[in-house]
Protein backbone atom coordinates (compact mmCIF):
# COMPACT_ATOMS: atom_id res chain seq x y z
CA UNK A 1 0.00 0.00 0.00
CA UNK A 2 3.11 2.23 0.85
CA UNK A 3 4.24 2.05 -2.56
CA UNK A 4 0.71 2.86 -4.39
CA UNK A 5 0.28 5.28 -1.87
CA UNK A 6 3.97 6.87 -2.99
CA UNK A 7 3.43 6.58 -6.57
CA UNK A 8 0.20 8.59 -6.75
CA UNK A 9 1.65 11.21 -4.31
CA UNK A 10 4.79 11.21 -6.62
CA UNK A 11 3.24 10.99 -10.09
CA UNK A 12 -0.41 12.49 -9.26
CA UNK A 13 0.02 15.67 -11.70
CA UNK A 14 0.90 13.19 -14.44
CA UNK A 15 -2.19 10.73 -13.63
CA UNK A 16 -4.49 13.98 -13.47
CA UNK A 17 -3.39 15.04 -16.85
CA UNK A 18 -4.17 11.74 -18.08
CA UNK A 19 -7.27 10.89 -17.22
CA UNK A 20 -8.60 14.57 -18.12
CA UNK A 21 -7.27 13.74 -21.51
CA UNK A 22 -9.27 10.60 -21.71
CA UNK A 23 -12.24 12.63 -20.12
CA UNK A 24 -12.02 15.55 -22.75
CA UNK A 25 -11.45 12.93 -25.80
CA UNK A 26 -14.37 11.20 -24.89
CA UNK A 27 -16.80 14.45 -25.06
CA UNK A 28 -15.12 15.21 -28.59
CA UNK A 29 -16.20 11.63 -29.79
CA UNK A 30 -19.68 12.09 -27.97
CA UNK A 31 -20.19 15.41 -29.17
CA UNK A 32 -18.34 14.85 -33.05
CA UNK A 33 -20.00 12.74 -35.69
CA UNK A 34 -16.34 12.62 -37.91
CA UNK A 35 -14.62 11.45 -34.49
CA UNK A 36 -16.78 9.23 -33.73
CA UNK A 37 -16.13 7.40 -37.53
CA UNK A 38 -12.68 7.90 -36.76
CA UNK A 39 -12.13 5.92 -33.29
CA UNK A 40 -14.54 3.15 -34.46
CA UNK A 41 -12.33 2.60 -37.24
CA UNK A 42 -9.17 2.91 -35.81
CA UNK A 43 -10.72 0.57 -32.49
CA UNK A 44 -11.55 -2.09 -35.22
CA UNK A 45 -8.04 -1.76 -37.03
CA UNK A 46 -6.94 -2.55 -33.45
CA UNK A 47 -9.04 -5.25 -32.51
CA UNK A 48 -8.48 -6.66 -36.07
CA UNK A 49 -4.80 -6.98 -35.18
CA UNK A 50 -5.23 -8.16 -32.04
CA UNK A 51 -7.45 -10.99 -33.30
CA UNK A 52 -5.10 -11.77 -36.11
CA UNK A 53 -1.77 -11.62 -33.70
CA UNK A 54 -4.06 -13.98 -31.12
CA UNK A 55 -5.21 -16.72 -34.09
CA UNK A 56 -1.49 -16.35 -34.97
CA UNK A 57 -1.03 -17.97 -31.85
CA UNK A 58 -3.18 -20.49 -31.72
CA UNK A 59 -2.16 -21.30 -35.21
CA UNK A 60 0.95 -22.16 -33.62
CA UNK A 61 -0.18 -23.65 -30.03
CA UNK A 62 -2.31 -26.26 -32.73
CA UNK A 63 0.33 -26.68 -35.70
CA UNK A 64 1.52 -30.40 -34.66
CA UNK A 65 -2.84 -31.41 -35.04
CA UNK A 66 -3.22 -29.42 -38.10
CA UNK A 67 0.08 -31.20 -39.75
CA UNK A 68 -1.89 -34.46 -38.69
CA UNK A 69 -5.20 -33.51 -40.01
CA UNK A 70 -3.27 -32.55 -43.58
CA UNK A 71 -1.46 -35.74 -43.66
CA UNK A 72 -4.90 -37.82 -43.23
CA UNK A 73 -6.84 -35.81 -45.38
CA UNK A 74 -3.84 -35.97 -47.93
CA UNK A 75 -4.43 -39.39 -47.58
CA UNK A 76 -8.05 -39.37 -48.24
CA UNK A 77 -7.65 -37.22 -51.76
CA UNK A 78 -4.99 -39.82 -53.22
CA UNK A 79 -7.45 -42.70 -52.22
CA UNK A 80 -10.11 -40.91 -53.63
CA UNK A 81 -7.68 -39.88 -56.93
CA UNK A 82 -6.86 -44.16 -56.96
CA UNK A 83 -10.41 -44.64 -57.31
CA UNK A 84 -11.22 -42.63 -60.17
CA UNK A 85 -8.39 -43.78 -62.01
CA UNK A 86 -10.05 -46.81 -62.08
CA UNK A 87 -12.63 -45.93 -64.74
CA UNK A 88 -12.11 -45.23 -68.19
CA UNK A 89 -11.48 -41.41 -69.22
CA UNK A 90 -14.51 -41.28 -70.51
CA UNK A 91 -16.51 -43.08 -68.44
CA UNK A 92 -19.44 -40.46 -66.90
CA UNK A 93 -19.66 -42.02 -63.76
CA UNK A 94 -17.39 -40.10 -61.34
CA UNK A 95 -18.12 -36.68 -63.08
CA UNK A 96 -21.69 -37.60 -62.80
CA UNK A 97 -21.22 -38.15 -59.03
CA UNK A 98 -23.24 -35.94 -56.64
CA UNK A 99 -19.88 -35.22 -55.38
CA UNK A 100 -18.97 -33.41 -58.46
CA UNK A 101 -21.54 -30.95 -58.00
CA UNK A 102 -19.39 -29.25 -55.23
CA UNK A 103 -16.28 -27.04 -55.25
CA UNK A 104 -14.38 -26.24 -52.40
CA UNK A 105 -12.64 -22.67 -51.37
CA UNK A 106 -10.11 -22.84 -48.39
CA UNK A 107 -10.58 -20.20 -46.09
CA UNK A 108 -8.60 -18.85 -42.57
CA UNK A 109 -10.50 -18.93 -39.33
CA UNK A 110 -9.96 -15.47 -37.57
CA UNK A 111 -12.22 -15.43 -34.95
CA UNK A 112 -13.76 -18.29 -33.46
CA UNK A 113 -16.38 -18.99 -30.21
CA UNK A 114 -17.58 -22.08 -28.74
CA UNK A 115 -19.36 -20.57 -25.52
CA UNK A 116 -22.74 -18.69 -26.39
CA UNK A 117 -26.07 -20.06 -27.03
CA UNK A 118 -25.38 -19.29 -31.20
CA UNK A 119 -21.52 -19.46 -31.83
CA UNK A 120 -19.98 -17.54 -35.20
CA UNK A 121 -16.83 -18.61 -36.89
CA UNK A 122 -15.25 -15.48 -39.03
CA UNK A 123 -13.70 -16.39 -42.27
CA UNK A 124 -10.66 -14.67 -44.29
CA UNK A 125 -12.74 -14.93 -47.43
CA UNK A 126 -15.75 -12.95 -48.61
CA UNK A 127 -17.61 -11.81 -51.38
CA UNK A 128 -14.70 -10.84 -54.01
CA UNK A 129 -13.70 -14.96 -53.53
CA UNK A 130 -17.54 -15.40 -54.67
CA UNK A 131 -18.96 -16.46 -50.71
CA UNK A 132 -22.25 -16.17 -50.48
CA UNK A 133 -24.56 -16.49 -47.57
CA UNK A 134 -26.43 -19.96 -47.18
CA UNK A 135 -23.24 -21.86 -48.05
CA UNK A 136 -21.60 -24.93 -45.69
CA UNK A 137 -18.66 -24.74 -44.11
CA UNK A 138 -16.41 -28.16 -43.73
CA UNK A 139 -13.10 -29.20 -42.21
CA UNK A 140 -11.34 -32.57 -43.34
CA UNK A 141 -13.18 -33.79 -40.19
CA UNK A 142 -16.71 -32.99 -40.47
CA UNK A 143 -19.25 -30.20 -40.52
CA UNK A 144 -18.43 -26.69 -39.35
CA UNK A 145 -21.26 -24.51 -39.94
CA UNK A 146 -22.51 -22.47 -42.23
CA UNK A 147 -22.06 -18.56 -43.49
CA UNK A 148 -24.86 -16.10 -42.53
CA UNK A 149 -23.06 -13.06 -43.12
CA UNK A 150 -20.88 -11.55 -45.91
CA UNK A 151 -18.74 -8.61 -46.44
CA UNK A 152 -16.28 -7.93 -49.26
CA UNK A 153 -13.32 -9.29 -47.76
CA UNK A 154 -14.89 -11.69 -44.53
CA UNK A 155 -17.56 -14.01 -43.81
CA UNK A 156 -19.23 -15.59 -40.82
CA UNK A 157 -20.51 -18.85 -39.75
CA UNK A 158 -22.82 -20.07 -37.43
CA UNK A 159 -21.03 -22.72 -35.71
CA UNK A 160 -23.12 -26.19 -35.82
CA UNK A 161 -22.46 -25.50 -31.90
CA UNK A 162 -25.63 -23.01 -31.87
CA UNK A 163 -29.38 -23.43 -30.76
CA UNK A 164 -30.33 -21.87 -33.88
CA UNK A 165 -28.58 -24.87 -36.06
CA UNK A 166 -29.80 -28.08 -37.55
CA UNK A 167 -28.70 -30.14 -40.21
CA UNK A 168 -30.05 -33.67 -41.67
CA UNK A 169 -28.14 -36.45 -40.72
CA UNK A 170 -28.09 -40.31 -41.95
CA UNK A 171 -26.97 -43.08 -39.92
CA UNK A 172 -24.42 -44.62 -41.68
CA UNK A 173 -25.23 -48.27 -40.83
CA UNK A 174 -29.26 -48.13 -41.79
CA UNK A 175 -29.76 -44.76 -43.84
CA UNK A 176 -32.05 -43.49 -41.51
CA UNK A 177 -32.19 -39.86 -41.30
CA UNK A 178 -32.40 -37.81 -38.30
CA UNK A 179 -31.77 -33.88 -37.51
CA UNK A 180 -28.73 -33.03 -35.56
CA UNK A 181 -29.40 -29.85 -33.00
CA UNK A 182 -27.64 -28.55 -29.68
CA UNK A 183 -30.01 -27.82 -26.95
CA UNK A 184 -27.06 -25.44 -25.39
CA UNK A 185 -25.84 -27.47 -22.09
CA UNK A 186 -22.70 -28.73 -23.20
CA UNK A 187 -20.83 -27.75 -26.56
CA UNK A 188 -18.99 -31.08 -26.93
CA UNK A 189 -22.24 -32.88 -26.68
CA UNK A 190 -25.17 -32.15 -29.25
CA UNK A 191 -28.07 -34.24 -29.94
CA UNK A 192 -30.40 -36.13 -32.81
CA UNK A 193 -33.62 -36.17 -33.16
CA UNK A 194 -35.82 -39.01 -35.34
CA UNK A 195 -34.14 -41.69 -35.05
CA UNK A 196 -36.95 -44.62 -34.28
CA UNK A 197 -36.68 -47.22 -31.21
CA UNK A 198 -36.62 -50.00 -33.96
CA UNK A 199 -33.32 -48.82 -35.48
CA UNK A 200 -30.35 -51.18 -34.32
CA UNK A 201 -28.02 -47.88 -33.36
CA UNK A 202 -25.36 -48.10 -30.96
CA UNK A 203 -22.82 -46.28 -29.22
CA UNK A 204 -20.13 -44.84 -31.48
CA UNK A 205 -21.62 -45.55 -34.33
CA UNK A 206 -21.32 -42.87 -37.82
CA UNK A 207 -23.25 -39.72 -38.84
CA UNK A 208 -22.79 -38.39 -41.85
CA UNK A 209 -24.38 -35.63 -43.76
CA UNK A 210 -28.44 -36.77 -45.33
CA UNK A 211 -26.83 -35.34 -48.96
CA UNK A 212 -30.64 -33.68 -49.48
CA UNK A 213 -29.63 -30.09 -49.28
CA UNK A 214 -27.98 -28.15 -51.72
CA UNK A 215 -25.69 -27.28 -48.67
CA UNK A 216 -23.39 -30.36 -47.87
CA UNK A 217 -22.63 -32.81 -50.24
CA UNK A 218 -23.33 -36.36 -49.16
CA UNK A 219 -21.41 -38.41 -46.42
CA UNK A 220 -19.41 -36.11 -45.02
CA UNK A 221 -18.67 -37.40 -41.53
CA UNK A 222 -20.64 -35.49 -38.81
CA UNK A 223 -20.35 -36.73 -35.82
CA UNK A 224 -20.01 -40.18 -33.14
CA UNK A 225 -23.12 -41.98 -31.07
CA UNK A 226 -22.24 -41.17 -27.30
CA UNK A 227 -25.26 -42.23 -25.70
CA UNK A 228 -28.82 -43.32 -26.50
CA UNK A 229 -31.83 -43.91 -24.41
CA UNK A 230 -35.56 -44.98 -25.34
CA UNK A 231 -38.19 -41.99 -24.99
CA UNK A 232 -40.53 -43.06 -23.38
CA UNK A 233 -43.30 -40.47 -24.70
CA UNK A 234 -42.48 -40.87 -27.69
CA UNK A 235 -41.56 -44.04 -30.25
CA UNK A 236 -37.87 -42.42 -30.93
CA UNK A 237 -34.45 -42.72 -29.09
CA UNK A 238 -32.76 -39.55 -27.56
CA UNK A 239 -29.44 -39.51 -28.81
CA UNK A 240 -26.14 -37.15 -27.20
CA UNK A 241 -23.33 -37.27 -30.03
CA UNK A 242 -19.89 -36.35 -29.88
CA UNK A 243 -19.03 -34.12 -33.06
CA UNK A 244 -16.23 -35.73 -35.21
CA UNK A 245 -14.83 -31.97 -35.25
CA UNK A 246 -12.70 -30.38 -32.69
CA UNK A 247 -14.46 -27.07 -33.53
CA UNK A 248 -12.51 -24.97 -31.05
CA UNK A 249 -8.95 -25.88 -32.12
CA UNK A 250 -9.50 -25.64 -36.04
CA UNK A 251 -7.37 -23.19 -38.28
CA UNK A 252 -8.27 -23.87 -41.77
CA UNK A 253 -11.80 -25.01 -43.25
CA UNK A 254 -13.50 -25.51 -46.63
CA UNK A 255 -16.48 -23.49 -48.10
CA UNK A 256 -18.61 -25.22 -49.99
CA UNK A 257 -20.07 -23.60 -53.41
CA UNK A 258 -22.74 -26.06 -54.69
CA UNK A 259 -22.72 -24.89 -58.76
CA UNK A 260 -26.49 -25.79 -58.96
CA UNK A 261 -27.43 -24.53 -55.35
CA UNK A 262 -29.40 -21.30 -56.94
CA UNK A 263 -31.55 -23.35 -59.48
CA UNK A 264 -32.14 -25.74 -56.61
CA UNK A 265 -33.05 -23.44 -54.43
CA UNK A 266 -35.07 -21.15 -57.06
CA UNK A 267 -36.78 -24.42 -57.88
CA UNK A 268 -37.47 -25.47 -54.32
CA UNK A 269 -39.26 -21.18 -53.57
CA UNK A 270 -41.60 -21.68 -56.86
CA UNK A 271 -42.82 -25.08 -55.35
CA UNK A 272 -43.93 -24.14 -51.98
CA UNK A 273 -45.20 -20.76 -53.45
CA UNK A 274 -47.67 -22.52 -55.73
Amino acid sequence: MRGIYYLITRFYVLILFVLLEFFALSLIYKSHKYQEVSFLNTSGNISGTFLGYFNNINTFIHLGQNNKTLMEENVLLKEQLRYQNNYPSDSGLPKNSLSYKFNYVAAKIVNNTVNKSINYITLDKGGKDGIQKGLGVISSNGVVGIITNVSENFSLAMSVISVKSQISVRHKKTNALGSLYWNGDNPYLLQVDGFSKTLPIKKNDTLVTAGFSSIFPPDIIVAKVKKLEPDESTSFFHVDVVLTNQINSLSYVYIVKNEKKKEIDSLEIQMLNE
